[in-house]
């Protein structure tokens, strides 16, 4: 059996799953805290990165290619979403509103700058680009590829060690996926999760993502 045949099989498929699914964010849950946390998501983005450049059924223009007309279609959604998170957080957690630009401006500076590359760009890596091109095969039903994809990535925020985030992160992942399988660019779907995330930070929904 060749190397190419053993990691194409779906029993190497299904345990890769499992370890850097599941093992890695429950060991980072349990035994790593703060920005440690983001250690290992680095590392499996870098090594699924590595992946993805030598498989020769990717294609490779989804890394580095903004699609230009999803991005346009895209501008009505992401103001309506922006204005129902501002209302929810201002109605359900009004004492979060606003807080974290206000109370900690140092840390929501680095925030905006850092947040991006060390958190957007590697989950959307993992959880987008490469969870599709990978697991197709072994659940070949589009919907259900796109529930385990929501369920997985809610599952995965526990590490933040509230029911908050695992079920924001559940129901925005749709948003994520959907923007992905429509422009198949890591820049666009990446584009959207950053402008969302730093929504949350700025209104004091990301009070649940720290």
């Amino acid at each position: 059996m060749t190397a190419k045949t053993l990691t194409s099989s779906t029993p190497f498929i299904i345990i890769e799953f499992c370890f850097f699914y599941v093992f890695v964010p429950f060991i980072a849950n349990e035994y790593l805290d703060g920005w440690l946390k983001i250690i290992p998501l680095l590392l499996i983005a870098l090594t699924f990165l590595v992946f993805l450049l030598r498989d020769p059924d990717f294609n490779n223009k989804e890394l580095f290619q903004l699609n230009k007309r999803h991005l346009k279609r895209s501008v009505a959604r992401v103001i309506v979403i922006t204005i129902l998170l501002v209302w929810f957080t201002w109605w359900i957690f009004p004492h979060l509103f606003l807080g974290y630009p206000f109370e900690d401006f140092t840390g929501y500076l680095l925030t905006f700058f850092l947040y991006p590359f060390a958190s957007v760009l590697p989950q959307e890596l993992v959880y987008r680009v490469y969870f599709f091109h990978r697991y197709k095969e072994i659940v070949p039903e589009k919907y259900l590829l796109m529930l385990s994809n929501a369920i997985i990535f809610g599952l995965t925020h526990w590490i933040y060690g509230n029911w908050v985030a695992p079920i924001a992160t559940f129901l925005v992942s749709w948003i994520f996926i959907f923007t992905y399988l429509k422009s198949r660019s890591l820049i666009n779907v990446s584009l959207e999760h950053y402008f969302y995330g730093m929504v949350m930070f700025t209104i004091g929904f990301g009070y649940y993502f720290q």
